[in-house]
């Protein structure tokens, strides 16, 4: 029989840790939550409005004796996401090595809390792939043997592009593009993309442009040289992402490394969207002592198997999703064969 186990550190304890964890670790490993921010709610849905893009519909100018006219709604629609459940449970490797030999509390507490670090970084790396597929296609995608969505956002077809030709190709005009795919980004949403995102793939061929030739050494500009000249065209400087996890077994980028995107700059990107992490029925059970105001978001917990064989586990549970509330003001181009 498998137990809560609280003798050494108890799951609101734990909780806190693995949040504090959370955070560290997407700071370390740079993350598309700048984009696309955490935003913890008390329940296991949300709705929102989609599709509401472009400038809002000015006001009118009245009489003094007038009263205000009814500005008109946005033309989205209102939906709502059930947000799909997330976690994993790992054998606290040095357990059975500790109760042996009677180890201390402190002992034990260090093997639980370094367990719970690995549980929570595959929960991030796992929420930050889906946040790299929500933000390159529109929709948020899972296909596993387990579990399947499909929920579109509703981009434009016109922020989903192919280049005319690949920038591995010689005398592509890098900038060319840039300026028409901003073009398209601008008339939708009647504002210019603040982020323009890349892999180091994509950069290495990117700066063999014409355009970006030192005329003294013959060889690439500097970076800074070649976002300054972006800067002076009215394009985002570059950023690079370069973030790739363990998707069952393979190393996988977490953005694919042939494409560039246009984002709102990370100051802006409220309207965009949000990583949504919900309430679990964990979080609310009596016997975990999460206080009302913290259980939304990632919870955890510590259980003992009371009869053979006898094995201690770290178990994290969570719901949440990335969610697009603007899905124009996203825009992917493929650039790279």
């Amino acid at each position: 029989m498998t137990t809560l186990w609280t003798d050494v550190i108890d799951p609101a304890t734990l909780t806190g840790y693995m949040r504090e964890s959370l955070a560290a670790y997407e700071a370390r490993q740079g993350s598309l939550e700048t984009y696309l921010n955490n935003e913890h709610v008390p329940d296991i849905s949300v709705s929102f409005d989609v599709g509401a893009f472009g400038l809002t519909q000015t006001a009118r100018f009245r009489a003094y004796d007038a009263e205000p006219e009814y500005g008109k709604e946005e033309g989205g629609k209102r939906v709502m996401i059930e947000l799909p459940a997330i976690g994993q449970k790992l054998p606290i490797s040095e357990y059975r090595a500790l109760r042996q030999r009677n180890a201390s509390d402190q002992a034990m507490l260090n093997s639980i809390l370094k367990c719970a670090d690995r549980v929570v970084r595959a929960v991030s790396d796992r929420m930050e792939l889906l946040r790299g597929v929500v933000l390159d296609t529109g929709k948020a995608t899972v296909t596993q043997t387990n579990f399947t969505i499909n929920d579109d956002f509703g981009r434009p077809a016109g922020h989903t592009v192919t280049a005319g030709a690949y920038w591995s190709i010689a005398g592509t005009d890098r900038i060319a593009d840039l300026l028409a795919w901003q073009d398209t980004y601008r008339a939708t949403n009647a504002v210019n993309p603040g982020t323009l995102l890349m892999s180091s793939t994509v950069y290495s061929q990117f700066r063999k442009g014409t355009q970006f030739v030192n005329t003294i050494t013959n060889r690439p500009m500097v970076a800074s040289d070649i976002n300054q000249i972006l800067v002076d065209e009215g394009l985002p400087p570059i950023t690079i992402f370069d973030r790739r996890v363990n998707y069952e077994g393979t190393l996988t980028p977490v953005l694919p490394a042939n494409k560039i995107l246009y984002l709102p700059a990370a100051s802006d990107s409220e309207m965009l969207g949000k990583t949504y992490w919900g309430t679990t029925l964990t979080a609310t059970d009596l016997g975990w002592g999460i206080a009302d105001d913290e259980q939304a978001g990632i919870v955890a917990g510590v259980y003992r198997n009371e009869q053979p064989p006898v094995i201690a586990e770290v178990i994290s549970d969570a719901i949440g999703m990335p969610v697009l509330g603007n899905a124009a003001l996203s825009f992917s181009a493929r650039v790279l064969a």
